[in-house]
């Protein structure tokens, strides 16, 4: 039996984790489910240690991390993020994982294998560092492009930037003025080089800021169109994207 504590502040969220875990192993058993950082703490000083702890870094009431200042916990963690792989090299322990949101059932299933081949008393992981990892991460963000005018050099800082799209091979950016110029990096390369927190990658073609979208339209159950301020189209949220998208914009 794998004991389980699952904390996660979107019941939705933690209902579809709690309904994978049974999917993939019938040993697991979900002893309990919360939301906050404040409820968390106190249920591991009236509770016993579970073998696994599910854990959303992102809550209602802050960051998770603040848990492992209060507690000591020594079960196997597996973080449930939005943060990309970059940000999280320090996850890389033996008795810790990750998994990116939305859960993909296959990864769970090779969290648990991990866990199963772990000795008891494995050493349990420095949190400090994995701090110190997400926000070094979160510093090196792109503050700002470089734009090639003719013989002459424009800066744009990111902030101001409401849109990337790619267009004939190219991509350009548009700013919250409507001003629009060509930049050198292809949209799968800005998605590593910008805040996944303010920027979504909601097509092939498109890469939007949260503070950028005007209005939403739902047109069918997984087909959304955006109004984004500054930019006289509407542009469509892809199939694939939808999901992942709705619960970006949920947080």
């Amino acid at each position: 039996m794998i004991k389980t504590l699952i904390i996660e502040d979107e019941q939705p969220a933690a209902n579809r984790l709690e309904k994978i875990l049974k999917e993939i192993d019938p040993e697991i058993i979900v002893i309990d489910k919360i939301d906050s950082i404040e409820l968390a703490i106190e249920w591991f000083y009236n509770n016993k240690q579970p073998d696994l702890l599910m854990l959303d870094i992102q809550l209602a009431d802050g960051l998770s991390f603040e848990i492992f200042n209060k507690v000591k916990v020594e079960s196997f963690v597996i973080f449930t993020t939005a943060y990309d792989e970059y940000a999280i090299k320090a996850f890389e322990l033996n008795s810790i994982d990750y998994l990116l949101k939305p859960i993909n059932k296959e990864k769970l299933s090779n969290s648990i294998l991990k866990l199963k081949k772990l000795k008891p008393g494995q050493p349990q992981f420095d949190i400090k560092s994995l701090i110190e990892s997400i926000e070094s991460k979160q510093d090196s963000y792109k503050k700002r492009f470089a734009i090639s005018l003719g013989t002459k050099i424009k800066s744009v800082e990111t902030n101001s930037v409401f849109l990337f799209y790619s267009l004939e091979k190219s991509t350009f950016l548009c700013t919250k003025e409507g001003q629009e110029y060509p930049v050198d990096f292809s949209l799968d390369k800005l998605e590593e080089l910008l805040d996944p927190e303010q920027f979504f990658r909601i097509s092939r073609q498109y890469l939007v800021k949260f503070d950028a979208i005007g209005k939403i339209h739902i047109l069918s159950k997984s087909r959304l169109e955006l109004e984004i301020l500054g930019y006289p189209e509407k542009v469509l949220v892809s199939t694939a994207k939808t999901h992942t998208f709705r619960e970006w914009i949920d947080k």
